[in-house]
């Protein structure tokens, strides 16, 4: 079974961050792993050649997924922009994008 994570240290900010690994063959364990006592814990993965951890942060998953159309809208949305009907501003710094299934989601920034 494959996953897709990212580099638990020695991140350069570009696409060779995030790696696929193998969870049968290459995962020795998994552990719950923390950057400091205030953060959320994540799923760790340890293999022989270097530790990953679950994606697990927006920007994180909007960079993998840009390929596909991904993108950040706002601080808490990461939308599929071939799926976007229409963009509509409100009133109070923020928009509404409706997506081709008639579903929409309220971001807070105008995109």
């Amino acid at each position: 079974m494959k996953l897709l994570t990212v580099k638990m240290f020695n991140r350069f900010g570009d696409d060779s961050d995030f790696v696929e690994i193998d969870l049968i063959d290459e995962v020795n364990y998994i552990d719950l792993w923390y950057k400091n006592k205030n953060s959320t814990k994540v799923l760790a993965f340890h293999t022989s050649h270097g530790s990953y951890l679950a994606i697990t942060t927006l920007s994180d998953i909007a960079r993998v997924c840009e390929k596909y159309g991904f993108e950040l809208a706002g601080k808490s949305h990461c939308i599929n922009i071939n799926k976007v009907e229409s963009i509509k501003a409100k009133d109070h710094n923020g928009s509404t994008i409706v997506f081709i299934d008639g579903t929409h989601v309220d971001v807070s920034k105008q995109v």
